[in-house]
């Protein structure tokens, strides 16, 4: 598995049925959530909405699967070898899974890691949070991890041994790891955290919301991802976007790899002010439920602004939800629209939720497709594509100064597109055909996986 498997979009709607409808007989509780009963629903409901249920084996054997996880891994081979599916399908629980889409919340330390070579660094730290607490800032290196100061593990051999995700493991209410750091400014410091649950902050405050440049009034708001939780804030910022009356919006998604349909559906009405009704995407289904296709329009929000110019930072972790936010805003602002960073990740594809409360078990599974109102939405290989109408920017994730800082070099790219029309660095080069060779190319920045990653893990790659 990958560190950025998963980009889930939770639709919560009345095609999300229960596994139990799906082929969990309803007997004694102990035999509706036996491996045997939960492989038998796992099949019937990827049979029936699996979005490339074409590729499912035609002969696949429910009982010769240890797991319902390795039978779903069946399901998805072929998908996943075209580059359709690259374990975007997977299960949960039903608790996890309301833990992060509805409360908003995660157990860890609260930062997100980011790994270049042979180095670890801090990319991200979520207020509130053991790690905000301990004292980790975005750019601090981490040199060595222990459960003391007295059996450090130096970083090269943590990567080298590929034990970094384990050792970082935070599924553990209590767990304490020590922390030997190297700060932006030099000094080495030693940091301890103990994990517990917080707030995922899906819309951090930041210093400067509403920037200056040439004559423009630009509003920056960054959202970590798309949950529940996140509605309130968006709208606030919009507020205060509309009282600055704010001409131009950078939006921060670097590291947001998706979430709630709903919460980009209205994200995108909050930059879509006056133009209510108009067609935001479609949704495609597979074959047997062409009659279950439909179409989202653009609401009527009173927060609403209607900024000239959009420029969204991303970066190749940036995916689903985020890249529809991307795709639905393009065919209405055109050239007004700018990617800036890197390649987004590549998924414009989403899950249906299938859940068997009783067993508290969760499939989520590829089941559509959204088409922006041009009909375009095959970016499998990231945006920018050939269809994408926009400008980009290449540009640096800074780690070296905050997220949303002027000086930081992708926000500066940013401001600097929207005051002139061009980029400092020039474009971000097409996205290849292949979605796989996509898959395949290094980024600048890799993130840490987790043994068995959370459902927020899955959603905020490097979150631990």
């Amino acid at each position: 598995m990958t560190p950025f498997e998963d980009r889930t979009w939770l639709r919560a709607a009345a095609l999300a049925l229960a596994l139990a409808l799906a082929g969990c007989p309803r007997h004694e509780s102990s035999d509706r959530c036996s491996t045997a009963a939960l492989n038998t629903a796992v099949l019937a409901t990827a049979q029936d909405w699996y979005l490339f249920a074409d590729t499912i084996p035609a002969a696949i054997d429910p009982a010769a699967y240890a797991t319902p996880a390795a039978l779903l891994d069946a399901i998805t081979a072929n998908a996943r070898a075209q580059g359709k599916d690259r374990h975007f399908s997977f299960l949960t629980t039903v608790t996890q899974a309301q833990q992060f889409y509805t409360s908003g919340q995660s157990l860890g330390y609260g930062f997100v890691q980011a790994v270049r070579g042979t180095q670890l660094f801090v990319a991200s730290v979520l207020a509130g949070s053991a790690a905000a607490d301990a004292g980790f800032a975005r750019g601090d290196e981490i040199l060595s991890i222990g459960t003391s100061a007295a059996d450090q593990i130096p970083m090269t051999t943590l990567l080298a041994e590929g034990t970094l995700g384990s050792t970082l493991s935070s599924s553990v209410l209590g767990t304490t790891r020590v922390f030997q750091v190297r700060r932006v400014d030099g000094s080495v410091v030693q940091r301890t955290a103990t994990t517990r649950v917080y707030d995922l902050d899906p819309v951090p405050a930041v210093a400067q919301p509403v920037l200056s440049v040439q004559d423009r009034t630009v509003g920056y708001v960054q959202l970590r991802t798309f949950v529940e939780t996140a509605d309130p804030p968006l709208r606030q910022a919009l507020r205060a976007f509309q009282a600055a009356q704010v001409t131009d919006v950078v939006v921060d998604l670097r590291y947001n790899g998706g979430g709630l349909v709903s919460i980009a559906e209205t994200f995108a009405s909050l930059l879509r002010a006056n133009h209510a009704g108009d067609t935001m995407y479609r949704m495609h289904l597979n074959a047997r439920h062409v009659a279950d296709e439909s179409t989202t329009a653009f609401g009527s929000l009173a927060e609403a602004i209607a900024p000239a110019r959009v420029a969204f930072i991303v970066t190749g972790r940036s995916a689903s939800a985020s890249e529809l936010l991307v795709n639905v805003l393009q065919p209405y602002l055109g050239a007004n629209l700018a990617i800036v960073g890197g390649r987004t990740y590549g998924k414009p594809v989403g899950q249906f939720a299938f859940e068997d409360k009783d067993c508290d078990a969760a499939l989520y599974l590829i089941s559509f497709q959204l088409l922006n109102a041009d009909g375009t939405g095959d970016y499998f290989a990231g945006l920018p594509d050939a269809n994408f109408k926009g400008a980009s920017c290449a540009a640096l994730d800074d780690l070296t100064h905050p997220a949303g800082d002027p000086t930081e070099a992708s926000t500066a790219a940013a401001l600097q597109w929207i005051a002139t029309g061009a980029c400092p660095t020039g474009p971000i080069p097409p996205a290849v055909s292949s979605a796989l060779a996509a898959a395949a190319a290094e980024p600048p920045w890799t993130f840490p996986e987790a043994p068995e990653p959370t459902v927020a893990q899955r959603h905020m790659p490097g979150l631990f």
